[in-house]
């Protein structure tokens, strides 16, 4: 227990300067590109937030299949809220919208109680699923369902993956056929290519720092009882960071989303959580 602590500190202070540096490059891309400050300043302070959300969970989560429940209402709130020509993806909170999926997703991922296999937990997944294909958010349904996926083999019976690949299969098929009528935002979708008409040492530094800060989690690599979250988490991060270069899908850290900033806190925060049997 003693070497997975000493780890996870240098782990924590990897993730906070590379993610940092990633959402400091994007906010210098848009703030060059022209956007008000009260537009790029945004991501930076939501990074500031994120910190303190994880300095404050990493001592308190505990691992726990239920998770996905809260993670459910969070999506099924998004058709609560009016949508955009038809997409209900976001949590509007006044003038800030937040992407669901990206704020919760990573939570679920690494917070989840392995030791004890749950049916529960695995319907959740697929309701999860459901709900992101029918928002429709294609990037977010590729990138949970294949970490998810990845989690399951490695925690869960052969049985259980049998069962779930079918399910995300048939959620991506409906994703694709939902019409996702949204046209691309700059400061979104478009990060590094705006990154690359202002400067190509900054693209390769802003595509560099989010891909380190992707693979960040595999620092926990040689903790065994947090390899698969790890694992999940960062297939998770790296599917959502290369979205854009198959389609008009956020730039996670980079382009302007305060939901993936406190997601990817989020999901780094339930890396630390350990059941009482484990704290001990």
């Amino acid at each position: 227990m003693t070497s997975a602590k000493t780890r996870q500190l240098p782990f924590a202070i990897a993730f906070a300067i590379l993610s940092f540096l990633t959402v400091a490059l994007g906010a210098l891309t848009l703030q060059q590109a022209g956007l008000s400050a009260g537009l790029w300043l945004r991501n930076p302070v939501a990074w500031l937030v994120g910190g303190g959300l994880f300095l404050g969970l990493s001592r308190v989560v505990r691992p726990s299949v239920a998770l996905v429940w809260p993670a459910l209402i969070l999506l099924g709130l998004c058709f609560v809220f009016p949508g955009q020509d038809g997409v209900h993806r976001w949590l509007a909170l006044g003038p800030v919208q937040l992407n669901a999926a990206a704020l919760i997703l990573p939570l679920v991922l690494t917070a989840t109680r392995t030791e004890r296999p749950s049916s529960m937990w695995l319907i959740g997944l697929g309701l999860i699923t459901a709900c992101l294909a029918w928002q429709p958010d294609r990037s977010q349904l590729l990138a949970f369902s294949v970490a998810a996926l990845v989690l399951i083999a490695q925690t869960y019976s052969a049985r259980a993956l049998l069962w779930a690949t079918p399910v995300a299969a048939l959620a991506l098929a409906l994703c694709l056929w939902r019409p996702d009528p949204l046209m691309p935002v700059a400061h979104v979708e478009g990060a590094i290519h705006m990154a690359a008409a202002q400067s190509p040492l900054l693209t390769a530094a802003l595509s560099g720092a989010l891909a380190l800060t992707a693979l960040s989690p595999l620092w926990l690599w040689p903790d065994e009882s947090r390899r698969p979250q790890a694992i999940a988490l960062s297939l998770y991060f790296a599917l959502s960071a290369v979205a854009w270069l198959y389609g008009a899908y956020p730039v996670p850290l980079a382009g302007y989303g305060l939901g993936f900033v406190l997601g990817w806190w989020l999901g780094v925060a339930g890396l630390f959580a350990r059941s009482p049997a484990q704290s001990t």
